[in-house]
């Protein structure tokens, strides 16, 4: 069996922020464009989970800009956990910060499962998931801990592999990979990993898998090359 091409537990997860801040466009900036929508939606004592929490500079941005903020993240990599608990640690706003190992469902075992949140974001998990039936089960499951009315921020690489603009959208992606400074054999590994382990989905179809989760007025915010994020409202 091969292995796992982004194993958020092994070298991966080691290198995971570096390689995030290189390849993805608008990475530390998209947090920062998060936070700016939702505090014109939430008051200052919201209730936020953070859906793939990773190495914690989502929760850290969000925490120092909002104290009030109580903030669940929820991550599948104990290593990247250990990551954020400690970056959590180091800027002093681990009050009112609960970390997970897990997914949206182990929740439940947390005593969270019946909890309401008023806002959700997932960024860069759901391209994960291949269209089988996770992409749909972790927008229900995302769905289901929000309050009727409250937010959800999602941020994904995506794209439809038949469309017009893909390839020259993709190429120009690997291209800025090299701009910002990947040396040839990590992009060509990248690459591997990439055509191994993304689940592409084109804007419509992510459109109707949140509408299928009971999301409505869904918004995009943000598009740069392959990434893009939307806001909408649980219905």
């Amino acid at each position: 069996m091969s292995p796992e091409p982004f194993d958020f537990d092994g070298a991966y997860g080691d290198a995971y922020e570096r390689l995030a801040r290189t390849a993805i466009p608008g990475y530390l900036s998209s947090f920062r464009q998060a936070l700016a929508l939702l505090q014109g939606r939430l008051g200052p004592r919201a209730r936020v989970l953070v859906v793939g929490a990773g190495t914690g500079i989502e929760i850290v941005t969000f925490k120092r800009a909002e104290p009030g903020w109580r903030l669940t993240g929820v991550d599948l990599s104990a290593q990247m956990l250990d990551i954020a608990e400690h970056r959590v640690r180091e800027a002093g706003v681990e009050a009112g910060v609960t970390l997970i190992h897990g997914t949206v469902d182990d929740l439940d075992a947390a005593d969270l499962g019946a909890a309401h949140f008023d806002a959700v974001t997932c960024f860069n998990v759901m391209h994960f998931l291949p269209d089988d039936g996770a992409k749909q089960a972790l927008l229900r499951g995302i769905s289901n801990r929000l309050a009727p009315g409250a937010h959800f921020v999602l941020f994904e690489l995506h794209g439809d592999r038949a469309a017009p603009d893909f390839d020259e959208l993709f190429a120009a992606w690997r291209r800025y990979w090299k701009i910002q400074g990947m040396g040839g054999p990590e992009r060509v590994e990248f690459r591997a990993r990439i055509d191994a382990g993304i689940h592409w989905a084109s804007e419509p179809r992510i459109r109707e898998l949140m509408a299928r989760a009971g999301f409505e007025d869904v918004r995009r915010y943000f598009r740069s090359l392959l990434y893009g994020g939307w806001i909408a409202r649980r219905g």
